[in-house]
């Protein structure tokens, strides 16, 4: 069964084209570093005050899920951080991603470099 993390960020006023396009330039440097097989992040074209999307998590085993989400984690705290003013929703199916001011979006055992090398090292195509 497919896990998705869906992303939407939002504010009461328009984001600029050059913010569209930073947003959308950190998406392309995280997609192009994402190392397993699955969707990419995308950013659906905003409307007048929001950006959104949603994409599949790896399904190869549950080590490779957990780094796909970790990886994704990273990705959408620099978009946020990138976008001041916004508010932003982050889940995956429909359980919240926490966001921390200081660490950004996810849980810490996403950020714990131990957790994510035993992950690594237990995926089965590793």
């Amino acid at each position: 069964m497919a896990v998705r993390l869906h992303y939407s960020a939002a504010r009461s006023h328009p984001l600029t084209q050059d913010e569209v396009a930073v947003a959308r330039g950190l998406v392309a440097v995280h997609n192009a570093t994402f190392p397993f097989e699955a969707e990419l992040l995308t950013l659906a074209a905003p409307g007048d005050d929001a950006l959104h999307g949603t994409t599949t998590l790896p399904e190869q085993d549950p080590f490779t899920t957990f780094l796909g989400l970790a990886h994704w984690c990273r990705a959408l705290t620099e978009v946020r951080r990138a976008l001041p003013g916004t508010t932003w929703e982050v889940r995956v199916d429909d359980e919240p991603v926490p966001w921390h001011d200081e660490v950004g979006f996810g849980w810490a055992e996403q950020r714990d470099p131990e957790v994510l090398e035993l992950m690594e090292q237990l995926r089965p195509d590793s």
